[in-house]
Parts: C-alpha cells; structure tokens; sequence
C-alpha cells in the first residue's frame, strides 16, 4: 500500500481536488464522489453500489496508482448506495 503524508497548506492551492473526484467517478461501481481538503489532508467521500467490491485500500490504491501520490486522498468514508439487508 502507498505511503501517504502530510500535505502542507500552501501545497493544497496547487492540487485540484476536482480531479481525483472526477477520476474517482468513472471507477465502476462509483455512484457519486466528493473530495475536498480538511487540515491539510485531502479526503474524499465516496458512494458506492452495493454490489460494489470497492473499498477504501482499493480505491487509494487506484488513485495513487493513476494519479499520484498527490492527488490521493488520505482519508476515505465509503457508503453503499442502498443499504444491504440485514
């Protein structure tokens, strides 16, 4: 798995969250994508369809792996699009 660090401040002006979003919304099973910086850090909300095999370490990975480091959220909150049933 990558090695993600610490963006600092000034080095988010340059990275365009709009692009990893974009990125993130042609992945198969992506409904719809969110990704925004807090603290420093990019995150990034995605949701998913339930018959999605995606996660969290699956889509980092993709993302550092077609963007780059820099364009690869830190943080993932993952949702299903409609809940599976208990």
């Amino acid at each position: 798995m990558p090695i993600i660090h610490y963006v600092e401040p000034a080095f988010t002006r340059q990275v365009d969250p709009k692009i990893t979003e974009q990125y993130l919304l042609t992945q198969p099973g992506v409904v719809d994508a969110s990704v925004w910086f807090e603290s420093g850090e990019m995150c990034a909300h995605v949701t998913l369809l339930d018959t999605s095999d995606l996660g969290p370490h699956e889509l980092r990975l993709q993302c550092a792996c077609e963007l780059g480091i820099h364009l690869t959220p830190k943080q993932f909150i993952c949702l299903n699009a409609r809940p599976k049933a208990a």
